[in-house]
C-alpha cells in the first residue's frame, strides 16, 4: 500500500505474481443505502470502494478512461472476510 504525497487516500500497490483473482459482476442494486467506509484514490482511472449494506460488505471497483464509466461489484461477505480482502487489495494480493 503507497501513499502519494498530493493525495488524501491509497493507492493500490503493484500487482503480486501470485495474486487472487477477484470475480467482478454488475452491481445488484439489491440494497437501498449502501455506505462507503473506505476508498482508494480518485487520482487514477480505476477507483475502489469498500462498501457496506443489509449486514455485508462487499467490494465496489469503478474504471474511467475514454469510454463510458464502468462499474462492478465483488461477491458480498461477512464484514470481517471484506476486511481481509480489502487489505489484500491494496497490498496488490488481490484484484
Amino acid at each position: 500500500m503507497t501513499r502519494v504525497s498530493d493525495c488524501l487516500s491509497f493507492h493500490v500497490a503493484p500487482l503480486q505474481p501470485d495474486h487472487m483473482r477477484l470475480v467482478w459482476r454488475d452491481p445488484t442494486r439489491a440494497e437501498n443505502r449502501v455506505r462507503v467506509t473506505a476508498h482508494t484514490c480518485d487520482c487514477v482511472n480505476t477507483v475502489y470502494e469498500l462498501c457496506h449494506a443489509g449486514g455485508q460488505a462487499h467490494i465496489r471497483r469503478t474504471r474511467r478512461g475514454d469510454g463510458p464509466v464502468q462499474v462492478h461489484e465483488s461477491h458480498r461477505w461477512l464484514f470481517k472476510e471484506a476486511q481481509a480482502v480489502w487489505l489484500a487489495l491494496l497490498d496488490g494480493r488481490a484484484r
